[in-house]
């Protein structure tokens, strides 16, 4: 089981990373797996309904918006 850290950390990192991301999106199981989380059927099963495209792209209009400038390039999250 995650921990809500570890939620935190994942959803920060699929948000961040555009390659997380894209591997979330087509095989979630796996991109956990690869990424050392350890997900219940409840925590996997919520990642599985996520937009994170959406709430990325949304991330990055918001942010672009405060900064006054184009895309802000969210940086790839540290590995």
């Amino acid at each position: 089981m995650a921990t809500k850290k570890q939620i935190h950390e994942l959803i920060g990192r699929a948000v961040a990373d555009p390659a997380f991301r894209a591997s979330l999106v087509e095989d979630p199981e796996k991109a956990v797996k690869d990424a050392g989380y350890d997900l219940t059927d409840e925590q996997m099963a919520a990642l599985k309904q996520a937009d994170l495209e959406g709430f990325s792209a949304d991330l990055e209009e918001r942010l672009s918006k405060q900064v006054g400038v184009g895309e802000v390039g969210l940086a790839p999250w540290p590995t």
